[in-house]
């Protein structure tokens, strides 16, 4: 994909709020077509990150960046959020986890997955999507990241 003479719309932190992201999604112009929504100009969205935890319909907003991602309408990085929840899933070389399950630090992550209790194949096809995210992307004139670019490193 080209992107020159693009014009990109940023959008991050949707923690789950599928209801919102199609609202903000509309307001900017993107509508419904073929299973993803796309921008009727040279218009891309890129998603920055916190698609997951918190909010009650994470698997519709996976399953819109997604569509979006694939559709060329959007691309996306990767969050926290999603960091966590892949070294939550991920085990380390001691016989526990990269990120250790602890009730008291797990409360967005939970939310996420009560929603896929009983769908625990299609989550961890979620995980595997989530661990292909870049952390950042360069696209010369316009650089995108969940939290910090550190141009001395």
């Amino acid at each position: 994909m080209t992107f020159a003479r693009h014009h990109f719309d940023l959008i991050g932190d949707i923690h789950g709020h599928y209801d919102k992201l199609v609202a903000i999604l509309q307001r900017l112009g993107y509508r419904l077509r073929g299973g993803a929504y796309c921008h009727s100009e040279r218009r891309t969205v890129i998603f920055l990150g916190d698609y997951i935890d918190r909010g009650p319909n994470v698997h519709d907003v996976l399953s819109t960046i997604r569509n979006m991602v694939d559709a060329g309408s959007a691309l996306a990085v990767m969050g926290n959020h999603e960091y966590n929840a892949i070294c939550y899933h991920t085990p380390d070389d001691k016989g526990d986890w990269l990120r250790p399950h602890r009730p008291d630090r797990d409360l967005g992550l939970r939310a996420t997955l009560r929603q896929f209790v009983g769908y625990d194949r299609e989550w961890h096809e979620w995980i595997q999507w989530m661990r292909q995210l870049p952390l950042f992307l360069d696209l010369g004139r316009l650089r995108a990241v969940h939290a910090c670019w550190d141009a001395k490193n």
